[in-house]
């Protein structure tokens, strides 16, 4: 008996495996592929960009407000005027040393600082030159500071009442320097004296003339030389009262003598 092959079908073969379907692959857009990169890359770049057009254009950081910190003789008011030109400016923006430059010319102001308050705040802290002195002049009294340079024209509300009063002799112009470095010698020359000085009158830049409540008649003096002379003046004085009514003055700029003015009566 003949055994038929199973596999066999009509005297033909059939194949093990069927034919498989080709598979078709589709190729990517390179441009799909580069979308999402670029778009990470522009909003890295665009939202800084875009926060740094708001920061420094939004009316937020727009100046308003000007806090003034150690003034006494310079008014807010004043401060503020001199930034008007400011008034407005993005704060972000807004150039400190320009600042500065502007309120560093003021006569009052010696030096200052200037910082930035977000949103819209500038802080502003001076430091005001120092009155030592009033200066007599034709037009009227001008404050003077400690190296006597001039600061402004005196006003009220400056006070005054107990500064120094300089005036100038007959020179056209000295250096004010050495009026109040008089002062001074005399302070430490003769303290009690020093206290009731009224008046410094510059006659040149070494010669002065002192007004003292405590001498009933005027000092003609040379600066560098009170801590010497007064000593030999205070040694005169009680002889001075018993000769003489009144002295228009006394001076004592000459080394080895000190001259003196009697007043005379007319009879």
């Amino acid at each position: 008996m003949t055994l038929r092959d199973p596999l066999a079908a009509d005297g033909k073969v059939l194949p093990f495996r069927r034919r498989s379907s080709a598979v078709r692959v589709r190729r990517r857009n390179p441009w799909l592929a580069l979308a999402a990169p670029l778009a990470k890359t522009a909003f890295a770049i665009g939202a800084p960009v875009a926060l740094g057009l708001w920061l420094f254009t939004s009316p937020t950081f727009a100046l308003g407000r000007v806090e003034v910190e150690g003034n006494r003789y310079v008014a807010a008011a004043e401060i503020e005027r001199a930034l008007d030109p400011f008034h407005g400016d993005n704060l972000l923006r807004l150039s400190l040393p320009a600042v500065e430059r502007v309120l560093a010319k003021h006569p009052w102001i010696a030096t200052v600082g200037v910082e930035k308050q977000l949103p819209d705040r500038l802080r502003v802290a001076i430091v005001e030159r120092r009155p030592a002195a009033l200066l007599r002049t034709a037009g009227g009294f001008v404050v003077l500071d400690p190296e006597g340079r001039r600061i402004s024209p005196w006003r009220p509300g400056l006070g005054g009442g107990d500064l120094l009063l300089v005036s100038i002799g007959s020179a056209a112009e000295v250096d004010l320097r050495g009026a109040l470095a008089v002062a001074d010698e005399l302070g430490r020359a003769a303290p009690e004296w020093a206290l009731t000085l009224s008046e410094v009158e510059a006659l040149s830049e070494e010669d002065f003339r002192l007004y003292l409540g405590a001498l009933p008649f005027p000092l003609l003096v040379r600066g560098g030389t009170l801590g010497a002379r007064l000593p030999a003046l205070r040694a005169l004085l009680p002889e001075l009262e018993r000769r003489y009514a009144g002295l228009y003055a006394v001076d004592l700029r000459f080394e080895r003598r000190i001259v003196f003015q009697p007043i005379v009566e007319r009879s």
